[in-house]
């Protein structure tokens, strides 16, 4: 790309503080995004050229960032390379900066990450360095691993998962596909619809999503969230609780599926995804606005719903594991001890199943889902609650990517699906 001399030389004077600032926050727990945001409101003479140039270093950063501590003007350019397509002036600077130049780094994000390894070995003046140092050295020892397969090879496919970012994935309606399309097409935003799951639309590229909405409506939605919401097939005319509601997105699915019939609860024990939820049902058609309820709900303190519905979705607090392609500062953020106190007896999870298990009327459907590839969140939490409650069983259903049946108990692996990894178990209640 081109850029004028004394932008490339103020972006590349900027990278490495802005890299150094950016590690203090994540390491005090702080989202690299909402550091990023507050960053940019403080630095308004940036344009768009300049914050999409922080971002990505950034983020490609945190993605290599098991490679390359501690930040230097040479390891900040590597982080951008191992992602880029191009190269970039302020790249070549930091590069010049930190003694690299002499090796001639060029780009190479088309590379395998096992392909990586040798460049970035030899720009550091290292061995290639191992896939396992891009993830905290606790995760292998947690991640589920399937039956029948290689413990060795399946935790090393996460890995690498980790290391590609998810396409933008959208969800529309089946009356407004075409018009869906229409829209794409005019502004040369390339899109394939999923072959099995209706209504889901994959993107590629950083296309322009707020003046597309502007023209036609649409949920922007991982395909792993949708999935959920096909695991919990709701009926028209049937009442459900989504007992960790969030902004909103799987409520709104739950409501389309329902065809406006029907009632939804919507809970969350922050108030601020709460209001962002609210704000989404009044820009919705009026069947949906009718039909969603949002209130404030903390399993720890209050008492649950008095009412019991025809099923309960619980996409519970989890590790995240499976969101770490998107959010590669999550990994530095997350620990060991993070997944110990979410899951198991008397945590968190265990206690939001058991509530909503009390409100699924006889015959009704629970389905538990959490964006993280852990044993001990998923499987084991599952395993806990069905040896406790003997009223709830797995339900079998066919896998929604797939068509294959499960036995109701459903993995959406990042590799399989060009999206977040994803746990869902589908459960029934005893009786009529």
């Amino acid at each position: 790309m081109t850029l004028p001399p004394k932008a490339a030389r103020k972006q590349a004077e900027l990278a490495e503080p802005l890299i150094r600032q950016l590690e203090e926050a994540v390491s005090q727990g702080h989202p690299a995004d909402q550091t990023l945001r507050r960053y940019y409101r403080e630095h308004s003479e940036f344009g768009s050229r300049d914050r999409r140039f922080f971002s990505a270093l950034v983020f490609s950063w945190f993605r290599w960032r098991g490679w390359l501590m501690p930040p230097e003007p040479a390891r900040c350019a590597i982080a951008y390379l191992l992602d880029a397509m191009e190269p970039h002036p302020a790249v070549t600077l930091l590069a010049e900066q930190g003694g690299l130049s002499r090796l001639n780094p060029q780009p190479i994000g088309g590379m395998t990450v096992e392909e990586k390894a040798k460049p970035a070995g030899q720009w550091l003046g290292t061995p290639p360095p191992a896939i396992e140092q891009l993830v905290p050295a606790w995760l292998p020892a947690q991640l589920c691993v399937p039956h029948d397969t290689d413990p060795v090879a399946h935790r090393l496919q996460c890995i690498k998962a980790f290391q590609i970012r998810p396409s933008t994935w959208i969800r529309t309606e089946s009356d407004a596909q075409e018009r869906i399309s229409a829209a794409l097409a005019r502004h040369a935003i390339p899109a394939a619809a999923h072959p099995q799951v209706a209504g889901a639309i994959r993107l590629q590229g950083a296309p322009d999503l707020e003046r597309l909405s502007k023209e036609v409506h649409f949920e922007i939605q991982d395909l792993a969230s949708q999935c959920v919401g096909w695991i919990c097939a709701p009926k028209p005319g049937e009442h459900w609780w989504d007992v960790c509601a969030g902004a909103g997105g799987k409520s709104l699915h739950l409501a389309d599926l329902m065809e406006q019939q029907g009632t939804i609860l919507a809970t969350d024990v922050r108030s601020g995804s709460l209001d962002t939820l609210q704000k989404r049902v009044r820009q919705c058609r009026t069947g949906r606005r009718n039909m969603i309820t949002c209130r404030a709900w903390d399993v720890t303190r209050n008492p649950a719903p008095d009412q019991s519905f025809d099923g309960v979705l619980i996409d519970a607090p989890c590790s995240g594991i499976g969101t770490w392609a998107r959010n590669p500062d999550a990994r530095w953020r997350t620990t060991e001890r993070d997944i110990v106190q979410r899951s198991g007896q008397g945590r968190i999870q265990e206690q939001l199943l058991l509530a909503g298990a009390d409100k699924v009327r006889p015959g009704g459907r629970l389905v538990y889902a959490v964006c993280t590839l852990t044993e001990a969140e998923t499987q084991a939490v599952i395993t806990g609650f069905l040896s406790a409650r003997s009223d709830f069983q797995l339900e079998r259903t066919l896998h929604p990517l797939t068509g294959r049946p499960t036995p109701g108990q459903i993995w959406i692996w990042p590799w399989e699906a060009d999206s977040n990894g994803m746990f869902i178990a589908r459960m029934k209640r005893a009786g009529v």
